[in-house]
């Protein structure tokens, strides 16, 4: 049996590789982001194995087959870390290879993250891969972006693969078998790595893929092509564990286990362009409140959880020039409530009872505008509870003038 279903068209080849083919150390030079100017990375997804559990994936292959019912689960929370485990006796559906992963990146219990066709997506992970897990002669992936839907082969790959006899990890645009990255993996056993990795999701030759492994703090590979195709159809899905074929030729194949810990989804957002100031809440003076970062969706480094008080307020120092501004405020309400609030500048009320109504989920962002009169230089911005619901969190505020 082929390693995957054939995929229902090709990449084309336009591509430039940014890393040699065979990486031992810190490469000659370092790739850029695929980041455009003017946009930033907005966090979506940060599980917690201790907090969330399995409910972090949008589904779970574990043992598909029933084959190794009495080792159940594979796949399951251990402290901080997802442990991935697997044992030689375990089967696909396939009886010819082995499965234990997870996919998808969910964010509530019936709601997850779609990456879309013309987006710009990035996932951030600690991995942790024993002497155990080997590189083998056929395919072991560890990462693998995907369509939903059985029949189709995957769009990239993180693989352990021998080549000339070592040990790698590499990384590539599946079909037709472009290489990203690649570089030795003994040195990687036993010890946390870190990844980072970029795609931009495109059709055709839109699409491109970074791809950078960190070990101690140094960089061992950072690699980036574009011009690819990274789209095969509906919609793409980020997928770890252990999938292997069990066509190995080298006596690789043992029990082991994968560990992965700190995972993050980020997407590409514009950034402060169009003469937007931004004032991150979590920088901001706070009255009866604390900063959180436990919904994603949110700019900076977290967002302002108020009090459940009349009076929790947050107040923000802001430049500006003698004028008409508009006061962009992002905040969400997980309630079916209002939480109403009064805005005031330089002690003056702007917006009474404002009411911030209900944006569906607490990771689920919306943006209030409302219509200021700044003074030349600094000027105070504040958003005060009216009710002991207190007031919604609020992730920033954006100037405009």
């Amino acid at each position: 049996m082929t390693e995957h279903l054939s995929r229902r068209r090709f990449g084309l080849l336009a591509g430039v590789a940014a890393a040699a083919p065979l990486l031992s150390s810190r490469p000659a030079f370092a790739a850029p982001t695929l980041l455009p100017a003017g946009m930033t990375w907005q966090l979506m997804w940060s599980p917690s194995a201790a907090a969330n559990g399995m409910g972090a994936w949008e589904s779970i292959e574990d043992d598909r087959a029933d084959s190794h019912t009495s080792a159940a689960p594979h796949i399951f929370p251990e402290g901080a870390n997802y442990r991935f485990t697997m044992h030689t006796v375990d089967r696909d559906t396939s009886t010819d290879r082995q499965r234990h992963e997870v996919t998808g990146n969910r964010t509530s219990s019936s709601g997850y993250l779609q990456w879309k066709s013309g987006e710009l997506w990035r996932v951030t992970y600690s991995m942790y891969i024993p002497g155990t897990l080997k590189a083998t002669t056929t395919f072991t992936h560890i990462f693998q972006t995907k369509m939903p839907g059985a029949g189709t082969s995957p769009i990239t790959v993180t693989s352990l693969r021998r080549v000339d006899g070592r040990q790698t990890i590499e990384h590539k645009v599946f079909e037709p078998d472009i290489l990203v990255g690649r570089t030795d993996l003994e040195p990687l056993h036993n010890t946390w790595i870190d990844i980072d990795y970029e795609i931009k999701i495109g059709d055709g030759s839109s699409g491109g893929v970074r791809w950078v492994v960190r070990s101690g703090g140094a960089t061992v590979v950072d690699a980036t092509r574009t011009g690819v195709d990274t789209f095969l159809g509906d919609r793409v899905r980020p997928k770890w564990g252990i999938y292997r074929s069990l066509g190995d030729t080298s006596g690789s194949l043992q029990n082991c286990h994968l560990l992965l810990t700190n995972l993050r989804s980020y997407k590409a957002v514009p950034g402060n362009g169009g003469g937007a100031t931004r004032y991150e809440a979590e920088n901001a003076t706070i009255s009866q409140g604390v900063v959180e970062s436990n919904h994603v969706g949110f700019s900076g480094t977290g967002f302002v959880n108020g009090d459940n008080v009349a009076g929790s307020a947050v107040e923000w120092t802001v430049n500006g020039t003698a004028g008409a501004a508009t006061l962009g405020i992002r905040y969400a309400n997980g309630t079916t409530a209002g939480r109403p609030a009064t805005i005031t500048v330089n002690g003056a009320t702007v917006a009474a009872g404002r009411p911030f109504n209900g944006t569906g989920a607490w990771t689920s962002w919306a943006t209030a505008t409302v219509p200021v009169t700044l003074t030349s230089g600094a000027n105070t911005v504040r958003i005060t509870a009216d009710t002991a619901n207190g007031n919604p969190n609020l992730d920033y505020i954006e100037v405009t003038q």
